[in-house]
């Protein structure tokens, strides 16, 4: 009989795990489309929340007008720029037409300048002008078998947009909800941090959100900075659609693609024109722009948590590479936590 029962309570122990575990399979699939936005709105809310505070206070010390007031200013921040690039385009939609139906008349550049380049230049300059006796049929003919992969890659994008729209959604309304209901969240997470561990369990959790906060004030500063110089030199550079090109590269310092691609852009136009030196002043401005990225970053976190300066640029460089631009904040985090419990740790040993 004794082992009847064991055997019994073996396989009812098995059973209860494989059902715990299909729930959590679950559970875990139907959560999933909603994970990065929540993630998403748990950041934006530690970041923010000093500011709902003070318009709280400013508000009659209502909590749902300053809820209200935080959700049309996250809504807008992702809204208006993409509003103004559909104006922007929709404007010039006139001379961007024009220039389309034209660019079959026009003459293609000399591109002179490539012969001052050493070793490569004379080779690059002779190819080109090769194009340019044939009209660049021969090119297009090269260019035909990546034609289908061109317009996939294009398709990808176009669902990647749509997507991250979706989670900009799931993340204002995530955000709403969590600064409504902020301190009884607060009480919940400090109380089982304090049940897993009385020890740190709360300066745990105290220090992941003076991490997740410094993060993103230094994402956020470091954008406007860059997108600023950046913008001020399409200016002095004249190249066309400053502004746009600005809010671009905003955008892009904020989703950590970085200034680079918008500059690219535009240096490649400067010297498609023969603007020579305006292209070698937007290359300089690159380079400078691409090491602000990842200094004034990691500067500006450093400041605003307590934390060594390598073990940030390496949390902020290797979620980025693991994780994608979530792990521009996972990374920091994990790090600084794991950074805390070795160093508390080393301290009870002593």
């Amino acid at each position: 009989m004794p082992a009847e029962k064991n055997t019994y309570d073996l396989l009812k122990l098995t059973l209860n795990l494989l059902i715990i575990g299909l729930f959590i399979i679950v559970t875990y699939r139907i959560v999933e489309p909603f994970l990065f936005g929540f993630f998403w709105a748990v950041m934006v809310v530690i970041s923010t929340w000093p500011l709902m505070i003070k318009i709280q206070n400013k508000l009659f010390h209502k909590r749902i007008l300053s809820v209200l007031v935080m959700t049309l200013i996250l809504s807008l921040f992702f809204i208006i720029p993409f509003m103004l690039i559909i104006i922007s385009i929709t404007k010039n939609a006139g001379f961007l037409i024009e220039w389309g139906s034209n660019f079959s008349q026009q003459s293609l550049p000399t591109l002179d300048w490539l012969k001052s380049i050493p070793i490569v230049g004379l080779e690059a300059h002779q190819k080109w002008a090769e194009l340019i006796a044939h009209n660049g049929a021969e090119l297009i003919k090269e260019m035909q078998p990546y034609i289908g992969t061109m317009v996939s890659w294009l398709l990808d994008q176009m669902t990647n947009i749509g997507f991250f729209l979706f989670h900009c959604g799931v993340m204002v309304v995530f955000s709403a909800l969590l600064y409504l209901k902020g301190e009884d969240v607060k009480k919940y997470i400090y109380h089982l941090a304090h049940r897993l561990s009385k020890q740190h369990g709360e300066n745990t959790i105290t220090l992941a959100g003076k991490s997740i906060r410094a993060v993103a004030l230094g994402v956020v500063v470091t954008a406007i900075t860059l997108a600023i110089l950046g913008g001020l030199s399409f200016i002095l550079t004249d190249v066309p659609f400053p502004g746009v090109l600005t809010l671009l590269m905003f955008i892009c310092c904020v989703a950590q693609i970085g200034p680079v691609i918008v500059m690219i852009g535009a240096i490649i136009w400067q010297f498609w024109n023969d603007n020579i030196i305006a292209g070698i002043i937007l290359i300089i401005v690159a380079a400078i722009l691409t090491t602000l990225d990842s200094l004034m970053r990691a500067y500006l976190i450093k400041k605003g948590a307590d934390l060594p300066f390598l073990l940030i640029l390496f949390g902020v460089i290797g979620g980025l590479l693991a994780f994608g631009a979530m792990g521009l904040f996972i990374g920091p985090v994990i790090l600084a936590l794991s950074y805390n419990i070795i160093c508390a740790w080393i301290e009870e040993q002593d």
